[in-house]
């Protein structure tokens, strides 16, 4: 700002703006800036000789419609403050968030004299947040969601499906994965997880859900579902992109996986399915791995449940 003449401030109101880490910046009615602080400009990367005289839409990221700031103007109109998360984007390109709070100043008749925005950046304290969310809710090692999330994500499938429609859970482990973090080494073994996530994760839809449990365990939520024989598709592809040989630093690793699979049945529990499900895969395991096998109250590790096929 040139003269604290504009927008008719005195020198101690510039001075406690210019005070403030938070960036200020005064537009006139029509939306020209008028002036901005130095916290403003720092935010931006925009000098104070290129803000004056242009409009704030300068910075806009594109991430927001005109309905929201239709929203926006609307609020500012009949309360006179408008306060929310924008994306805004710098000189440099680079799109950040902020807490912006935008008022309307008006004189003694009613009539707007100008306007104050207020902004803080929270980009680096929302990066932060999602970083701890995601590592509350994913595995660091294959990115894909853990146990707790899948779990969660049951329960609300669960929770809003009414008894007669259907859904499935898939529990599913590398067959002698042990050998391979005794013969290769355990880097070996993680990146052959890393490459088991990826080709899982290319066998299910958008909606279903892939899961690493625990280890070499694996989890897949596949909701919703028509029909029993989806399930069983699904199965057989995963056991399917699995039989094919894997490279892993020049060398051709071959794995197969154990899958249990429990179908919604009445107003089962989480619990309940994950549990029918994981004892579905140890008979798989039981009757000779690289095997499907579906819960059923046959169920035993005695005997193959009844209808129940390997999967070619």
């Amino acid at each position: 700002m040139a003269k604290a003449s504009e927008p008719a401030l005195t020198v101690t109101a510039w001075q406690v703006i210019q005070s403030m880490r938070d960036g200020v910046v005064i537009t006139d009615p029509r939306g020209s800036i008028m002036a901005a602080n130095d916290a403003f400009c720092a935010v931006t990367g925009y000098p104070r000789a290129e803000l004056v005289g242009r409009n704030p839409r300068l910075l806009h990221s594109g991430r927001h419609g005109r309905a929201f700031f239709a929203r926006m103007w609307d609020d500012i109109k009949t309360t006179d403050c408008w306060q929310g998360e924008i994306w805004n984007r710098r000189k440099n390109g680079e799109v950040y968030l902020e807490w912006l709070t935008i008022s309307a100043i008006r004189d003694a008749w009613g009539h707007t004299r100008f306007y104050i925005g207020i902004s803080r950046d929270i980009t680096s304290p929302r990066l932060n947040e999602e970083r701890l969310k995601h590592l509350a809710q994913y595995d660091p090692l294959t990115s894909l969601p853990n146990r707790r999330f899948f779990h969660d994500q049951l329960r609300r499938a669960l929770d809003k499906r009414p008894a007669r429609d259907r859904l499935a859970v898939l529990f599913l482990d590398i067959d002698r994965f042990k050998d391979i973090n005794d013969r290769w080494g355990h880097a070996a073994g993680d990146e052959f997880l890393q490459a088991v996530a990826a080709r899982l994760r290319g066998c299910v839809r958008r909606s279903d859900v892939v899961a690493r449990w625990a280890g070499d365990e694996f989890a897949v939520l596949l909701d919703p579902l028509s029909r029993r024989a989806d399930a069983v598709r699904v199965a057989r592809q995963i056991l399917r992109v699995l039989r094919r040989p894997f490279t892993l630093r020049g060398r051709r690793i071959r794995t197969s996986a154990s899958i249990g699979c429990c179908m919604l049945d009445g107003r089962p529990s989480p619990e309940g399915m994950l549990a029918k499900a994981d004892r579905a895969m140890y008979l798989a395991k039981k009757l000779g791995r690289d095997d499907l096998v579906f819960w059923t109250r046959a169920v035993s590790l005695r005997r193959r449940p009844e209808g129940t096929r390997r999967p070619p």
